[in-house]
């Protein structure tokens, strides 16, 4: 027990005061519903992890441990819901967890200044991307499969950007699976879990071994995460659940482009 206390210690010290306690767990909550229903949660919490004074490698590394709770949560809910049933679900995991680990290890090697211009960088073509998809092309019947190649290209950069960066994935997955395997946008929704899972189990571990990790703030941003994905799953799998993940894709993109000019007005 008494080796537990400085564990707990460096826990508490790392969460702060009470009001950051509520402010990353109201954090955590928005980030599971936006993550779950379209993805890009980390366009609040990575802001927030900054915010508080975290270095954009810690601030990229904490980012996993919510990543993982929220995608577990809503990934046992969206499995017990049956959305996956009949998907290679092993396939999807390892190729994710493959590339996982691999944009992990690539991204502690880029310079602190480099990482923190990439994610700006990332987020604004994401979000450019998915202001500019035409709203006609998420109605309706989803697009015929591409081909082959097509689909292995694009798992190849979907998995490795995860790895590297993780924020706006969830984003890429959704239109990955919808534009080039032709799935519908609640189908894709649950796929889009999997894969995330995949993708940010091993990466935390990488971040853990280089002790890249706050752990008190990222625990606390996960519980909050956990909580908001259950709701989202629960509205994605509702009857009007398609027609929300349209809405929330284009809002989520718009939260994007407002943290990134907040973060460019406060000078990076």
């Amino acid at each position: 027990m008494d080796s537990l206390s400085p564990l707990l210690l460096q826990l508490t010290r790392d969460v702060g005061g009470p009001w950051q306690v509520g402010a990353l767990l109201a954090v955590g909550v928005v980030y599971g519903v936006i993550n779950t229903l379209s993805g890009g949660g980390s366009v609040l919490s990575l802001p927030a992890l900054l915010f508080l004074g975290l270095p954009p490698h810690v601030a990229n590394g904490t980012n996993r441990v919510v990543g993982v709770t929220q995608t577990l949560s809503a990934l046992l809910a969206f499995w017990r819901g049956g959305a996956l049933k009949g998907e290679r679900v092993w396939g999807w995991f390892a190729l994710a967890a493959a590339g996982g680990a691999l944009g992990a290890y690539a991204s502690l090697r880029v310079p602190a200044a480099a990482l923190a211009a990439l994610m700006q960088l990332c987020l604004s073509a994401i979000a450019l991307g998915t202001l500019l998809t035409p709203p006609r092309l998420l109605r309706g019947a989803p697009p015929p499969p591409r081909g082959l190649l097509a689909r292995a290209l694009g798992a190849v950069v979907v998995v490795l950007y995860g790895g590297f960066l993780q924020a706006g994935v969830g984003l890429l997955i959704v239109y990955y699976l919808r534009f080039t395997w032709g799935y519908d946008l609640v189908r894709a929704t649950a796929l889009k879990t999997l894969l995330a899972a995949g993708l940010m189990l091993p990466s935390l571990v990488t971040f853990a071994v280089y002790a890249e990790i706050r752990w008190g703030v990222g625990l606390t941003l996960a519980l909050g995460g956990a909580v908001g994905a259950q709701l989202g799953v629960r509205v994605s799998l509702s009857p009007r659940g398609a027609q929300v993940i349209r809405v929330a894709l284009p809002v989520t993109a718009l939260l994007m482009v407002g943290a990134l000019a907040w973060r460019a007005a406060r000078g990076g």
